[in-house]
Order: C-alpha cells, then sequence, then structure tokens
C-alpha cells in the first residue's frame, strides 16, 4: 500500500493559513489549497460553520 502525496503544483497544494473564527475568534490553522477562494471550515470551539474567504492584497 503505498502513502497518498501532496500536490506538489503551487496552485492546487495545501497552504498552512492561519484563520480567526467569525463566530468566536478562536485562532487556528488549516491546510487551504492555494488555488481555493473559500474554504469551508467548522469551528471546534463554538461548532458553528462557516465559508471562509481568502483575503487578497491589494
Amino acid at each position: 500500500m503505498s502513502e497518498p502525496t501532496l500536490s506538489k503544483d503551487p496552485v492546487t497544494a495545501p497552504q498552512r493559513t492561519r484563520i480567526s473564527c467569525p463566530g468566536c475568534g478562536r485562532n487556528d490553522y488549516v491546510s487551504w489549497p492555494a488555488g481555493q477562494d473559500t474554504f469551508h471550515w467548522k469551528c471546534f470551539n463554538c461548532h458553528k460553520q462557516f465559508e471562509l474567504h481568502r483575503k487578497r492584497a491589494h
């Protein structure tokens, strides 16, 4: 059995991204794919679910 491999493509490879829960403010790090603008996330603290949007540089 082979181990799963992570994508080396910089467009799709997951990036460790710091997020903040819009409900309770909890901070966490998630593996957010680089080419994905939104990330579905459920907070482990307040148990609410959110569609987070990637922050873009101005």
